[in-house]
């Protein structure tokens, strides 16, 4: 594998530049849009413990457009130092900080105050929420990964062995589908499971801020999903 060239596109470009150039805003964008989805769950988790009374009555998808937004003005960017040279950890920081903002304004409101001031965490406990959002972090990674497989016959009939062993019977019915020998199917396996991995290991890579983080971060994303 050619290795990843870090410091031109995504996170660590947004760090090196700390959001205010036109190549960092685009690279914060394309991030945001691709890790939606751990978000707005995140949220909808949140507003359901909490409440709806406590965010306006607005919906999930309502709060976390909101939240992205302000994202993408640079809103809490000074914050992104703490969080380890991680999207993902900043990202989860700054959408606590958010819905506990929102509380924070509508009990002002409530109590006639308009001043309200909300710390940033400086570290992100494991709690059930921050799991939660981690996994589903790690899922969006192994969907976007699969995606990047491509759509061919043959791929699509593969992909439910990515990670699981094939049963005799499993095997028997693929090559019979395929009209491939069991050793052509061996074959094809075991190359699409080393470019599923390293379609991971580039998505990771444009999440964190060096190369030196991808392990680590490899393998904390496989046991989020095992969690």
């Amino acid at each position: 594998m050619s290795p990843i060239t870090f410091y031109t596109t995504h996170w660590s470009v947004v760090l090196a530049a700390k959001g205010d150039d036109s190549k960092a805003r685009v690279a914060l964008s394309e991030l945001c849009k691709s890790y939606r989805e751990p978000v707005l769950r995140y949220i909808e988790f949140t507003i359901k413990t909490d409440t709806l009374r406590y965010y306006g009555g607005r919906s999930a998808e309502d709060l976390t457009h909101d939240f992205l937004i302000q994202l993408l003005e640079g809103k809490w960017f000074a914050a992104a130092e703490r969080c380890e040279g991680r999207f993902r950890t900043y990202l989860l920081g700054a959408v606590r900080y958010f819905l506990r903002h929102i509380r924070e304004q509508a009990l002002a409101t409530k109590r006639g105050g308009k001043v309200v001031y909300v710390p940033m965490l400086d570290d992100i406990p494991q709690t059930e929420d921050a799991i939660m959002f981690d996994r589903d972090w790690a899922q969006t990674i192994i969907d976007r990964a699969t995606v990047l497989l491509g759509d061919a016959p043959e791929t699509q009939k593969l992909l439910p062995w990515l990670t699981h062993e094939m049963t005799t019977e499993d095997r028997e019915r693929i090559v019979a589908e395929l009209g491939k020998s069991e050793t052509a199917i061996k074959v094809a396996l075991h190359r699409l499971r080393k470019k599923f991995r390293r379609r991971v290991r580039e998505l990771i890579a444009h999440t964190v801020e060096s190369d030196t983080e991808i392990d680590a971060e490899l393998d904390y994303l496989i046991q989020a999903l095992t969690q």
